[in-house]
């Protein structure tokens, strides 16, 4: 057995992670997809070692972790909001198995007595990879490995067992999409829980235990893992976005979240093939455009139509203004609303979560006065809430507002907006997203994600935390963050600061 291996990845497994499904063993024979006896047979054959003494120490402090976990019941909506996912049933089959991500738990539990568990991962690069897995109660015997896109069972490389808990490891596993099998040996079934946990064990892939990356390889697929963590279940309604440009979509999270509906993002002349997977996968029937056609065409809505077979409904107005103004007349009866600089993304994304849990329109502004479209809007308001400082919205449009009590929140800059904005408008969450303040798409299809669990979104910069944010994320200390984007976004060296608070 390499210890160090099997030690760093006992360490590392106190990380918020999941089921992550690796490959890299040799196969053990399985030669049929639905060959489920042969899988358990697989993991029955798996040669576990007896940890050293110091293994044993580590490995206990990581499982009673990991226990923790499993002992917290069975509330769905706290798992979630950890980083946590609980299986969804039925996902006995490879075409049913559960999609997660590197970084979180999976709780699951063992219904019947023959209940076997399915949960599909993406590896993006060749790495050592890690399993441990436990059970509630002794009288299950969590039995768990790794199955390749071709249905066959990873040996192995290096196994460990104590007092009823398992640890794994697969070297060099190379990227591909795999599957984590998961049943109860002993058969008896009875609602037991478990708790899978599985990360990396690369020495230059970070982890931390109070951070959760949410990113893809490129904006369309992270805004596709934000819906896959938000709406893990499916959603009924999309809303669809352009992908270059933020004017339309400004005000679009008060609306996604009224209508419990993810944020996508789209090229304007074509419906990208993974909008169009996400969509399907996700079981919508109905997807919101929001914009003109000079922002996604019409030759996306016939190919949403003829593609997809979902209900199309586009809100787009002659400009940003009238389509946000759109937006705030979809929401309904409103008497309070915030008005954001219509130039520039940053403020109105920043105050997007609390707009959207608080049923409040976001209407756009010019510089120097309110379009005529937001003010009809406000045509019932009478209180507002201005995001940004007199280089973005000046005194004239203070003053144009002063028969809706506006009430100004603004900083020093973007960053500081964005924590003036969370102290002066408080979430109901002392958790936190954090996004790049440097581009706009992550912010928008992750706005909704942190109105949905309630936390603020803090702007901070691709590789260095503003000043004025670290102060206050050390007042508040927040147990967990949320990223929204990968490192061309967000540095792994501000997660290593942030992990510092």
């Amino acid at each position: 057995m390499k210890n160090g291996k099997l030690l760093r990845m006992i360490v590392v497994s106190a990380v918020t992670v999941s089921s992550l499904l690796l490959s890299g063993g040799s196969t053990l024979g399985i030669e049929t997809a639905g060959s489920h006896n042969s899988i358990k047979k697989g993991i029955q054959d798996i040669p576990f070692d007896t940890p050293s003494d110091y293994e044993s120490e580590k490995l206990n402090e990581a499982v009673s972790r990991v226990k923790g976990k499993v002992g917290k019941g069975t509330s769905a909506d706290e798992m979630e909001l950890l980083g946590e996912v609980y299986e969804a049933e039925p996902n006995d089959t490879f075409d049913l198995a559960d999609p997660i991500n590197l970084g979180d738990y999976v709780i699951g539990s063992f219904g019947w007595s023959q209940d076997v568990d399915f949960f599909k991962i993406k590896i993006d690069s060749t790495q050592d990879l890690g399993l441990v897995g436990t059970q509630e109660s002794y009288y299950n015997d969590l039995g768990f490995i790794l199955v390749d896109a071709s249905y066959n069972a990873l040996e192995p490389d290096d196994a460990a067992i104590e007092d009823g808990t398992k640890a794994i490891v697969y070297y060099d596993v190379s990227p591909g999409t795999y599957y984590i099998f998961a049943a109860d040996l002993l058969e008896n079934g009875g609602g037991g829980l478990y708790a899978l946990a599985a990360f990396s064990l690369e020495e230059d892939v970070p982890y931390y235990d109070n951070i959760l990356r949410v990113s893809g390889d490129n904006r369309y697929e992270t805004a596709v893992e934000i819906s896959n963590m938000g709406w893990p279940y499916g959603a009924d309604t999309v809303i669809l976005a352009r992908d270059i440009t933020f004017p339309d979509a400004l005000a679009g999270a008060p609306l996604a979240y009224q209508k419990d509906a993810p944020i996508l993002l789209n090229p304007k002349g074509t419906l990208h093939s993974a909008v169009k997977a996400q969509i399907q996968n996700l079981g919508a029937s109905n997807v919101i455009i929001l914009g003109g056609t000079n922002a996604i065409s019409s030759s996306v809505e016939r190919e949403l139509r003829e593609g997809t077979g979902v209900n199309v409904r586009r809100i787009g107005g002659e400009n940003r203004y009238d389509t946000a103004a759109k937006i705030a007349a979809e929401l309904g009866g409103y008497n309070k609303a915030v008005i954001a600089f219509g130039g520039n993304f940053p403020d109105a994304l920043s105050v997007a979560p609390y707009a959207a849990v608080n049923g409040l329109p976001i209407l756009l502004s010019d510089k120097d006065s309110l379009p005529s479209e937001t003010q009809s809007a406000l045509q019932n308001v009478n209180q507002t809430v201005v995001v940004g400082g007199t280089s973005v919205i000046t005194n004239n449009v203070i003053n144009q507002l002063k028969s809706k009590n506006p009430q100004r929140i603004a900083g020093e800059n973007r960053y500081d907006t964005s924590v003036r904005i969370a102290k002066s408008l408080p979430m109901a969450s002392d958790m936190v997203t954090i996004a790049t303040g440097e581009n706009f798409a992550d912010a928008l299809t992750g706005s909704v994600l942190a109105a949905k669990y309630s936390e603020p979104i803090i702007l901070v910069e691709q590789n260095r935390v503003p000043e004025t944010v670290e102060s206050y994320l050390k007042q508040q200390v927040p147990p967990f963050y949320t990223i929204l984007g990968g490192e061309a976004a967000v540095s792994n060296n501000v997660l290593d600061k942030l992990a510092s608070y």
